[in-house]
């Protein structure tokens, strides 16, 4: 038998991660984040003043071997949970062309540096379901299922929620897409925790985005306190809306131990406007962050990432803020 040899060639690694996301759970999609780069001043010392704003762009195609996800370790502040992993994507040039990645849509992103991050989802903790019009309810319109997303064909202004009961303790991101066809604005994003009631709101104000006609927009962030200002943006082809998160009158600090009581999108529409949800998740999630970068030629990039800290579910649960006030 005559072995035949293998032709040289290059690595085709955008289709190799669609095709391997068919087959393992290793080929996903993760968010790209880098903080804020801050100015110095004339001692080299950093101010407060932002030369540069935090980049946050979801929807990275990537591959992961992760070496060691969770070895704990125990330190003077409490429990830290660190790990290795090894993660390629595909080369920078293939990056730049997606829209939030392209510099002449985003030109504060120029490629992948050390001690950026991907934020991996470690598994989804609570998905508010969308596969029908259960439990869904509006102030003006009407709902429709595909079985996949929730469409809601307006009347006007308009806010879009469902109503559920359930644990999400172990969750730390939340996540969604959401695509509106005329001239739909999204204004904000609200959730609700403990009781059904505004008081207990942790509200997302998405800076009025004005959605691209027929276009699915990922929004992916943190269920944290309200005071949280780094990871919280939301970029649209590059352009980067600022989200400032507040809380409800009771629910100050947020109480992680409490259910999920409702989720809420409000937008600005004109009659006959549509607005399509899916993909709505609570997940728990792990920051892995470039420590080294391997680059072959034109196919991809491999960067050796550690995993520098994570909770333990039990301590959070046990050191959970307590509710401060009202009846629960």
């Amino acid at each position: 038998m005559i072995d035949t040899p293998v032709k040289a060639g290059h690595i085709n690694m955008g289709r190799l991660l669609r095709q391997m996301s068919r087959h393992t759970n290793q080929s996903r999609k993760m968010v790209y984040h880098r903080p804020p780069v801050f100015g110095k001043d004339n001692y080299g010392v950093e101010t407060t003043s932002q030369s540069t704003s935090e980049i946050v762009l979801p929807e990275l195609p990537c591959l992961i071997r992760p070496a060691m996800t969770a070895d704990y370790a125990l330190e003077r502040a409490g429990v830290n949970i660190i790990g290795g992993a090894r993660i390629y994507t595909p080369n920078i040039q293939n990056i730049k062309g997606f829209a939030n990645f392209n510099q002449t849509n985003n030109p504060d992103f120029n490629e992948i540096e050390g001690w950026d991050r991907f934020i991996d989802k470690q598994r989804t903790i609570y998905t508010v379901q969308t596969t029908g019009t259960t439990d869904w309810a509006t102030t003006t319109g009407s709902i429709t299922a595909d079985g996949e997303s929730i469409t809601l064909t307006a009347s006007g202004n308009t806010t879009l929620y469902f109503t559920g009961s359930h644990n999400t303790l172990e969750a730390d991101r939340l996540r969604f897409q959401i695509k509106g066809s005329g001239s739909v604005v999204l204004a904000d994003t609200t959730i609700r925790h403990q009781t059904d009631t505004a008081a207990y709101d942790l509200k997302y104000n998405n800076s009025d985005i004005t959605l691209e006609d027929n276009k699915w927009l990922t929004i992916d962030l943190p269920f944290t306190t309200g005071s949280a200002v780094s990871g919280t943006s939301i970029y649209q082809s590059g352009t980067r809306y600022a989200v400032s998160m507040s809380s409800g009158a009771s629910w100050s600090p947020i109480d992680y131990t409490k259910d999920f009581k409702r989720f809420t999108v409000s937008c600005s529409a004109d009659a006959g406007d549509t607005i399509i949800l899916k993909g709505i998740e609570y997940y728990k999630s792990i920051s892995w962050h470039v420590h080294s970068l391997k680059e072959y030629n034109d196919d991809y990039m491999n960067f050796t990432c550690v995993r520098t800290r994570g909770k333990r579910d039990s301590r959070r649960r046990a050191y959970g803020t307590a509710y401060s006030g009202g009846a629960t």
